[in-house]
């Protein structure tokens, strides 16, 4: 089990431990009805109704991963928090990067990849109630471990662990390189705004450049991923066609 605790760094960090719970995000949504100051973290061993991007559910057997929300409480407008999903995914893949040596992409929005395989994934929620300022829940899942009988069928393709990538960590070392890497993004988001974290974000997107189609509610756009703006879009290039901006849709790849 993860050890509970407080992590002293810019950001308070105050860390409770389960074994077994609905939902992370769930339950520090909860915390954040009650005003729960910023810092909070709640991790499991494992989640029955983990949540996932678009309604989906995230597969969170037990001991095989890190699934932990986090509650933060930014001083900025409404819009922009939803770029916490994007600061988070750059915490995330610097801290496991540093940790085990093994490099960790971003695909937008919200998905952490080896070798083009997601291990890992950020689902934001956001909560007015219970403020100011409002906050916002990060939530993360990451594939520690490959688990018995391995993935479900519709995901085994395209997903990876950081196992099977050659690398052994322990949940509460996961845990503590991302909190790490977090403050630092959080408080520089804070201090410059979003445009350092961008850069970084491009650095670290594995499939920058590359022809992609975007499947939104109405339509599938096909283009090259050229990047994301300030505040998060995704910028695609049609061919032939000027730059467009999405804040919504999911990336498929060829």
């Amino acid at each position: 089990m993860l050890k509970s605790g407080v992590v002293m760094s810019s950001v308070r960090w105050k860390i409770e431990s389960e074994s077994e719970v609905d939902s992370t995000n769930a339950l520090v949504l909860e915390r954040a009805r009650l005003c729960a100051p910023e810092g909070l973290v709640i991790s499991a061993l494992s989640q029955t109704n983990g949540r996932g991007r678009l309604g989906r559910t995230w597969h969170s057997p037990p001991e095989s991963g890190l699934y932990f929300s986090i509650l933060l409480r930014p001083p900025v407008e409404v819009e922009q928090t939803a770029l916490m999903s994007l600061i988070a995914g750059v915490a995330a893949a610097e801290g496991l990067a540093d940790l085990t040596g093994v490099s960790v992409g971003l695909k937008w929005p919200n998905d952490l990849r080896i070798g083009g395989k997601k291990t890992g994934g950020i689902l934001c929620e956001y909560e007015k109630s219970g403020g100011p300022p409002p906050a916002v829940v990060v939530g993360v899942g990451i594939n520690l471990e490959t688990p018995p009988g391995e993935f479900p069928e519709e995901f085994r393709a395209r997903t990876t662990s950081l196992e099977e990538a050659g690398a052994a960590i322990e949940a509460d070392e996961a845990l503590g390189a991302i909190l790490e890497r977090l403050d630092y993004w959080y408080r520089e988001f804070l201090a410059n705004g979003f445009e350092p974290v961008m850069r970084r974000w491009e650095a670290l997107c594995d499939n920058l450049g590359g022809k992609i189609t975007l499947s939104t509610a109405n339509d599938a756009i096909e283009g090259k991923m050229v990047g994301i703006d300030m505040t998060g879009r995704l910028l695609l290039e049609p061919p032939g066609g000027d730059i467009r901006a999405f804040d919504s849709g999911e990336v498929l790849e060829a």
